[in-house]
């Protein structure tokens, strides 16, 4: 059997579709078809079955298709790890960001590609966590960071860090913060999270648990947003922990100790099956090396 029958045979598994199958793998509804019969002739047995939509897989195509499926993970592994030892990856890899790079250890990770992988390109991408999701699933992105958990099969998760959040505004407002009074917290203009944001879940759980219903809100993803109107008492938003700690001890911010801190992990993601695709492979080297996981 060829690996070619065997991505055939798992591209029609998945789309229950010859011809959507052949737009996946690049052939025509003819040869996705004599792939098939191919693939069944060797292994002795009838992978799918036509129904009124499409195809479905035979039992035996059912217990078949999840060894296809690593033999393909494993060839691409085999082929990644060569290339990897020969330091010959190139091309552009294409990373989502979830917040600002010097967080995210961008410079360190340039550094260290541009040293292992000189002849592959990074074309950084800055998307709230949801969106990046999307992108990725939609193929728009190859690798990315994300803020939270990820909720798709179809996406692989290397968890780096859990930072801590908590919620912050200007030092003239120390004494209300520490006492944490639903009332007077109510009164301030919020930070509200977009909804394609990780953080906006969690900002409605603390106003509901706290009572908390803000007289105004301002939309704002961006920390370079979000950081001056903290600073400045036009807002009360989250901020995360080494954010916190540099606006207390500069005397900009104050903290909010009666709402606590709240972890939320921050994960590297791709898509599943293609860890061992040269230029992914390179950059999940890279990013484990510099998160040290």
């Amino acid at each position: 059997m060829e690996l070619y029958q065997l991505r055939t045979f798992v591209a029609v598994a998945e789309e229950g579709n010859f011809t959507r199958a052949g737009k996946r793998v690049h052939a025509t509804q003819p040869a996705v078809s004599a792939h098939i019969k191919a693939l069944e002739e060797e292994l002795g047995v009838r992978l799918f079955n036509r129904i009124p939509r499409g195809v479905e897989l035979t039992h035996a195509g059912e217990d078949l298709v999840q060894d296809a499926i690593e033999v393909l993970s494993a060839a691409t592994a085999l082929k990644a790890r060569a290339v990897t030892l020969g330091g010959e990856v190139s091309g552009e890899i294409r990373l989502g960001l979830c917040t600002d790079p010097d967080y995210l250890k961008i410079t360190t990770l340039l550094s260290a590609m541009g040293e292992r992988f000189p002849k592959l390109n990074l074309k950084l991408v800055q998307l709230p966590s949801r969106v990046i999701l999307k992108e990725l699933r939609a193929r728009n992105l190859d690798g990315a960071f994300i803020f939270s958990g990820n909720p798709y099969n179809d996406l692989e998760t290397v968890k780096l860090a859990e930072p801590q959040y908590s919620v912050v505004g200007a030092s003239r407002y120390k004494e209300e913060l520490e006492r944490g009074e639903a009332g007077a917290l109510s009164a301030h203009t919020w930070i509200m999270p977009t909804s394609d944001c990780a953080f906006r879940d969690l900002q409605l759980e603390l106003f509901n648990q706290h009572g908390i219903v803000p007289v105004q809100t301002i939309g704002a993803d961006s920390e370079e947003v979000i950081r001056p109107l903290l600073v400045e008492g036009k807002a009360l938003g989250l901020v995360r922990e080494d954010e916190v700690a540099r606006m207390l001890e500069s005397g900009q911010g104050a903290e909010c100790s009666p709402l606590g801190r709240h972890p939320m992990e921050l994960n590297f993601i791709y898509r599943t099956g293609e860890g061992g695709y040269p230029s992914v492979a390179a950059l999940i080297e890279i990013v484990r090396r510099t998160w040290d996981v």
